[in-house]
Parts: C-alpha cells; sequence; structure tokens
C-alpha cells in the first residue's frame, strides 16, 4: 500500500521534462538556447521536488523535517523555470488569440510540481496561500507577455486575471491529489503502527498472565517448602526421626513443583475453573477492588465435579469476563455464580453467571439488532468465548438489565459420564448455587 500511494506521486512528479518538451514541439521556431535552458532547468526542478517530496512524506509519517536549503532549491528552480520559460520564442501568448498561452503552461507544470512537492509539510491554510501565491506571479508572467500585443482578447488586466484564474484550479486540484494521497499513506502507516501497538501490549498481557500463572504455581508450593524444611531442621535437632519424613514432604512438593513450572513454561496448562476462580479475585484485588470470596466453590466444590473440558471452558469464562470488567467497566461489585443443574435423566447443565454493576448508561436510541441495547465488551473476546462454548454445545449470552448491572452467562451441557473429580461414595453432595462475590470494599 505504501508504494502504491507512494510511486505515483513521484512518477507525476517527475513528468516535468516531458511536459516541457511537449511545449516546445508545440511552437515551431521555438527550439534554440532558450528551449534547452527550459528543458535542463525542468530536468533539474524535478529532481529537486521529487526530494523534497520524499523528505516531506517522512516528515509527515514522523521522521525530520527536510533541511530549509532543499525547500529554497526547490522553489528557485520553480521561478527560474518560470522565467526561462516567458523567454522561449512563440511562448508569450498563444498566436490566435484564443488558447492558453505556453507561458502559463510552463508556470503551471513548474508550479504544480512544486506545490505538490511541499503538500505533506504545509497545512491546508498555507497550501491554499502558495497556490494564491503561485497564481499571481503566473498571472503578472501573462500580463508582461500581453502587454506588447494588440487586441481586446490581449488586454493585460484581463490576461492576468484569467490566467491565475486558471492557474489555481488547475494547481488546487494538484495539490488536492496530493494531499490526499499523503493522507492515505499517513492512515496506513497508523493501522501499521496500531497493530504493532496492539502485539506488544498482546506480548505484555501475555507476560502478565504468566507471571500470575508462575505466582500461583510456585507461590504456595515454596512457602510449604520453607515451612517444612525449617520444620526438619528444628525435628533433626532434637533427633526427632520425624525430620525424614518432613524432608520426603519437601522432596515431593520439589518434584511436583517441576513438573507444574514446565506445564506452565511449555504452555501446556489448561484453564482450570478453580484457579481461574482464585485468579480473578488476585486480579480484581491488584486493580484496587478489595475482593471477599464465599461460598462452596471457592473451597473446592462441585464444580470439580465437572470434566477438564467443561472447566477449561468456563475457566476461559471466568478470565474473559475479569479483564472486561477491569478494562470496560467501572464496577464496585462483580458476582459469580455456579450451579450444577440436573436436567431429565442424568443430564445436567453447568451455568456460570457473572453479573457486576459497573455498565455505562446506553446513549439514547442505541441498540441492537432484535432491539436489545448494545453489550459492553462484546468484542472479539466475547466472540471467541461463544465459539469456544459452541463447540461442547454451550452458549454464552449477555444482557443489561435494569439498575445498571450487566449480565454475562455460560451454559454447558455436562456428559453423563463424566467422572472426573467425582466425590466418594458416601460424601454428602456440596451445595448448589456456589457463589463468589467480589466487592470494593468489602
Amino acid at each position: 500500500m505504501d508504494a502504491m500511494v507512494r510511486w505515483p506521486l513521484y512518477l507525476f512528479s517527475t513528468t516535468e521534462p516531458g511536459l516541457a518538451l511537449l511545449a516546445v514541439n508545440s511552437r515551431s521556431g521555438a527550439w534554440g538556447p532558450p528551449a534547452a535552458g527550459l528543458l535542463a532547468v525542468s530536468a533539474l526542478h524535478a529532481v529537486a521536488c521529487v526530494a523534497l517530496l520524499r523528505a516531506g512524506l517522512a516528515a509527515h509519517l514522523g521522521g525530520p523535517r527536510p533541511p530549509a536549503r532543499l525547500v529554497a532549491g526547490a522553489a528557485a528552480g520553480a521561478i527560474v523555470m518560470a522565467v526561462v520559460g516567458a523567454a522561449v520564442p512563440g511562448f508569450a501568448a498563444d498566436p490566435g488569440g484564443g488558447g492558453v498561452p505556453i507561458t502559463l503552461t510552463v508556470a503551471m507544470i513548474a508550479g504544480g510540481a512544486l506545490t505538490g512537492a511541499v503538500a505533506p509539510l504545509l497545512r491546508t491554510p498555507a497550501l491554499l496561500g502558495c497556490v494564491a501565491l503561485g497564481a499571481a506571479g503566473a498571472g503578472g508572467l501573462v500580463a508582461a507577455a500581453a502587454a506588447g500585443t494588440t487586441g481586446p482578447g490581449n488586454a493585460p488586466g484581463t490576461a492576468a486575471v484569467e490566467a491565475a484564474m486558471f492557474y489555481a484550479y488547475t494547481v488546487v486540484l494538484v495539490a488536492l491529489t496530493y494531499r490526499v494521497s499523503t493522507w492515505m499513506l499517513g492512515v496506513v502507516w497508523e493501522i501499521d503502527r496500531s497493530r504493532a501497538a496492539h502485539a506488544s501490549l498482546a506480548v505484555a498481557e501475555e507476560r502478565l498472565r504468566f507471571a500470575r500463572d508462575l505466582h500461583d504455581v510456585l507461590g504456595h508450593n515454596l512457602s510449604l517448602m520453607a515451612v517444612q524444611s525449617e520444620l526438619a531442621a528444628r525435628l533433626a535437632g532434637r533427633g526427632d526421626a520425624e525430620a525424614v519424613n518432613r524432608m520426603l514432604d519437601v522432596r515431593q512438593v520439589a518434584h511436583e513443583s517441576l513438573r507444574e513450572m514446565r506445564a506452565v513454561v511449555d504452555g501446556y496448562r489448561r484453564a482450570d475453573l478453580g484457579a481461574e476462580l482464585a485468579g480473578a479475585q488476585s486480579l480484581l484485588r491488584s486493580a484496587g477492588v478489595a475482593c471477599q470470596v464465599t461460598g462452596a466453590a471457592s473451597r473446592g466444590g462441585r464444580e470439580q465435579a465437572l470434566p477438564p473440558s467443561a472447566q477449561a471452558a468456563l475457566g476461559w469464562v471466568v478470565r474473559e469476563a475479569t479483564t472486561n470488567v477491569i478494562h470496560h467497566s467501572e464496577a464496585t461489585t462483580c458476582a459469580i455464580d455456579l450451579e450444577v443443574r440436573d436436567g431429565p435423566g442424568h443430564a445436567r447443565t453447568a451455568v456460570l453467571r457473572i453479573t457486576n454493576d459497573g455498565v455505562p448508561p446506553v446513549p439514547a436510541g442505541a441498540t441492537r439488532p432484535g432491539g436489545s441495547p448494545p453489550a459492553p465488551g462484546a468484542g472479539s473476546g466475547l466472540a471467541g468465548l461463544d465459539e469456544r462454548l459452541a463447540g461442547l454445545g454451550g452458549v454464552l449470552t449477555v444482557a443489561r438489565e435494569p439498575g445498571g448491572s450487566f449480565v454475562l452467562e455460560a451454559r454447558l451441557p455436562v456428559p453423563a459420564d463424566a467422572t472426573h473429580g467425582t466425590a466418594p461414595a458416601g460424601t454428602p453432595p456440596p451445595a448448589r448455587g456456589a457463589a463468589i462475590m467480589l466487592e470494593a470494599g468489602s
């Protein structure tokens, strides 16, 4: 896209010598030293304009501004080209009296190339000022050329006004073309910078998640190892044989920590529902929200009876919903409610309901297809969760409730033959509707 926008501008600026050659060939007897000088000056001016345009585009995209001598050289080249063009025989006025003087054509070639070259550097009022200045100069050249002619159509004042208007109209079109192309190039580069920034933010977010996972995995185990080692040292100091068992426990915890750390580093750790519920509390606390966790789910309740696939899917829901609460709301209270509901026969459904009170007000008349208000945060994250749940036969719904509450609910069928985490025989069933209340200031 950069090449498609940039190179046509360069090629258009290099057409000055070709246009000057066409102007010389359009008049018989025009060839001579002035015409050769015009072609030489036009070639040098084209090089200067391309260099200025290239530097101007770089400055527009955030680079340094071009040196003043480059701008001055391009402006001087345009003036010299217009003056030399006026000295070419036959360029002063159209022989028939009704055409455009070649002097004006040469002035438009030089002025248009210069205006296009400075378009990336100037704001619109300054750019229009350059066009007006060039129009005045072109009008003066045509008026001076028409001063020695006769006839009502060649009056100096009338010729000057007509030349200035024709110059302004033509060069404004050139300036707008360069300005729009420069704007398009800036938009393309801004999109590219935004993509790079998004990638950097994604890397930073993944680093934070990795740090949290590593803390969750190793923090508790290292603390346990320290306590067990200290206890073993005290027992060994008293000659107690129990110190051996304590050190064996330390070895077991060390092996378990190593295994879990490898799982985290290798990226094979799946989103566990219990860990994500605890991580949600930790993440909200780190964002300045004091969290209180209550309910059987926080103590390893009925969610442990869910199969790994269901725990992973609902764990991702908890993670995404927690991120949305922090980034896209001003919530002071967030409730996470988990139920495993029995259905007909042996069918069961896991229902995860997350409610927060930080929904911004809905603009008047803003609705989604179907009449419901737009759900905050309903972007690609929630779309990805919907696809993840749909692959397991589940569904994700979002809704805005009266009073400014935003509700996200995930329903996921639990296979009847799921045996993961089934409680031993004789164990009383855990309570339903285990709730985790995350309240600010509690």
